[in-house]
């Protein structure tokens, strides 16, 4: 099935340095707007939280069925997306269509951008400090992913463990009811 970007979130300290590397990389400019990849900010109790985004490598991916014109593809080697310069109309579907807004339509080459992976070789992995992100197979996601969920179940049930309920008079005695 071939590799993709794996997300701890967790780890994300909200450097943006993946953000300019991906741009400078494939847009030849130290611009984290026109980046493959995106950093999203947001506040909870009033704690900064981070979570970087880009392309899941979905199997059945929504943008590449909306596409009217056919123009994503998945790459035969990486099994990345990758958009036909040539047959991208800029339409937007795909922008729409992606549940993680991992597409968007680049204003100046008029076309849809999407991670490419580097070719396999991703450089937001390379560059990120914290280890926030990382290039796994395929079939290490569901894993990881698993992993991640029950690790959250159980730090939910620790934080709200409270202690048993006192019992009143009414639950010692269900008759008197």
């Amino acid at each position: 099935m071939g590799n993709v970007i794996i997300i701890d979130t967790e780890k994300c300290t909200g450097c943006r340095m993946c953000e300019v590397a991906c741009s400078l990389r494939n847009m030849k400019e130290c611009n984290p707007e026109r980046s493959r990849i995106r950093v999203i900010r947001t506040q909870e109790n009033g704690q900064l939280l981070f979570a970087p985004t880009t392309c899941m490598q979905c199997e059945t991916a929504m943008c590449e069925l909306v596409c009217p014109v056919g123009a994503i593809t998945r790459d035969p080697e990486t099994n990345a997306r990758i958009v036909s310069e040539k047959k991208c109309i800029g339409c937007s579907a795909c922008s729409y269509a992606c549940p993680f807004g991992a597409c968007y339509v680049d204003r100046r080459l008029h076309r849809s951008i999407v991670c490419n992976q580097c070719e396999g070789d991703p450089t937001c992995v390379k560059v990120c400090p914290s280890g926030a992100l990382q290039y796994a197979p395929h079939d290490q996601v569901n894993i990881t992913l698993r992993r991640f969920g029950a690790q959250r179940v159980v730090v939910a049930r620790e934080m709200t463990r409270m202690p048993p309920p006192a019992l009143d008079d009414t639950m010692e005695n269900p008759a008197s009811c």
